[in-house]
C-alpha cells in the first residue's frame, strides 16, 4: 500500500503492516531551507516557497507526509492580530493582540485574507503533484487562537473572572477554525490537524479544558474522518477529554504516559501519534539515539511515528532520516 493508504487505514482504525512516519506539526528546518532554496520568513507568506519547503521534508528527509504551514499565526493575522514575522530560525508570533488594539473579533473576510490565500495556494501546488503521501494542513486550535486574540494571560484570568466574555471570544475563535477547516478540506487537504498548545494542562486546568475547549474542538473533529488533534506538554490528565472530542488521531508529546493513553485510545479506535522528543534526541541526539527512541515508541504502541511537537528549526536532517529509517527498515 502507498504511504497515503497506510495512514488513512490507521486513522480509520484498520490494521496495517507497520506504522506510518510523518509529522503533523511543523517541518521547516534550516537545513531543509538551504536544500530547497525556500527560507523563513518568506516561506510563511509565499505559497510557492511554502510548498517547496514542505515538500523537502518528504523528498529529502523521507517523511511519509507533507505538512503545511510552519506556524500557528495564520488565523490570528487573518482576524487582525499584528504579527512579528520571525527570522530563518524563529517562527512568526503575535506582536499585538486584537484586544490590545481595541478591536472585536470577527470572521468577516477570513477566507479572503492574504495569509489564508497563501495556504490555499500552497495546497493547490502540492495537490497538483499527485503524491502518494498525505497532505496535512495544520492550524491553531480554538483556545490557542483565542489566546492570540486576547493574550494568553488575559485569557486564563478571564476564564475565572469573566467566563461569559471569554466564551464569546472562544466561540468566535471556534467559528473561525470551523470556517477555515471546511475550506481546507474543500481545497484538498487530506488531513486537518489543529494544534492547541494553550489548551494544555500546563496552561489551563482540565476543568477549564472541559468547560471551554472541548466543545469547539468537537465541532472541528466532526468535519472530517481524518482529523488529528495535537496538544503540547503532559496531556495525560485530559487524554480522555481529547478522545471524547472525536478526532481520529491524537498527537502527543513524550511527557504523556503512553500506557494510559494507549489503554483509552485502543477502546475508542483512536490512533496515537508521536512521540519522538522534538527538543530532545531529534534536535540534540545522535542518529543512533533517534533510531533507538523510535524503536521504543513503536514497541510502546504508537500507531504513527512522529516528532512529539514541531520540529525545531536547527534539527539535523540526518536525525529526521534516522527516525524514518527505524520505521521503514
Amino acid at each position: 500500500m502507498t504511504p497515503k493508504e497506510r495512514t488513512f487505514k490507521i486513522l480509520a482504525g484498520e490494521k496495517v503492516d507497520r506504522p506510518s512516519v510523518l509529522s503533523v506539526t511543523q517541518t521547516g528546518t534550516v537545513e531543509l531551507m538551504a536544500a530547497s532554496g525556500a527560507h523563513w520568513p518568506e516561506a510563511h507568506f509565499n505559497g510557492e516557497l511554502m510548498a517547496k519547503l514542505a515538500l523537502a521534508a518528504h523528498s529529502i528527509a523521507g517523511l511519509e507526509g507533507v505538512r503545511i504551514p510552519f506556524c500557528l499565526t495564520v488565523l490570528a493575522e487573518a482576524m487582525g492580530c499584528v504579527i512579528e514575522k520571525g527570522r530563518e530560525d524563529r517562527q512568526p508570533s503575535v506582536a499585538k493582540t486584537l484586544y490590545d488594539q481595541g478591536k472585536s473579533p470577527t470572521t468577516n473576510g477570513l477566507l479572503d485574507s492574504y495569509r489564508v490565500r497563501t495556504i490555499l495556494e500552497a495546497i493547490n501546488i502540492i495537490k497538483k503533484m499527485k503524491l502518494e503521501v498525505p497532505l496535512i494542513v495544520g492550524f491553531e486550535g480554538p483556545t490557542t487562537l483565542a489566546g492570540h486574540l486576547l493574550g494568553v494571560e488575559r485569557l486564563c484570568l478571564m476564564m475565572i473572572k469573566k467566563p461569559e466574555e471569554v466564551k464569546a471570544y472562544l466561540d468566535k475563535a471556534g467559528e473561525a477554525c470551523t470556517i477555515y477547516a471546511k475550506e481546507l478540506i474543500r481545497e484538498g487537504a487530506d488531513i486537518i490537524a489543529p494544534a492547541d498548545p494553550t489548551a494544555s494542562p500546563s496552561v489551563i486546568s482540565p476543568k477549564m479544558f472541559e468547560k471551554f475547549s472541548k466543545g469547539p474542538l468537537k465541532s472541528i473533529a466532526e468535519l472530517s474522518r481524518r482529523a488529528i488533534l495535537h496538544i503540547c506538554g503532559n496531556a495525560t490528565p485530559i487524554i480522555h477529554h481529547m478522545i471524547d472530542c472525536g478526532f481520529s488521531g491524537l498527537s502527543i508529546e513524550e511527557k504523556v504516559d503512553l500506557s494510559v493513553a494507549k489503554s483509552i485510545a485502543r477502546e475508542r479506535k483512536v490512533a496515537l501519534i508521536g512521540n519522538i522528543p522534538s527538543a530532545g534526541v531529534l534536535l540534540n541526539g545522535t542518529e543512533e539515539e533517534v533510531f533507538n527512541a523510535t524503536k521504543q515508541a513503536i514497541s510502546l504502541g504508537v500507531d504513527i511515528v512522529a516528532p512529539s511537537c514541531g520540529i525545531a528549526p536547527r534539527t539535523p536532517t540526518k536525525n529526521i532520516m534516522a527516525m524514518v529509517k527505524a520505521v521503514v527498515s
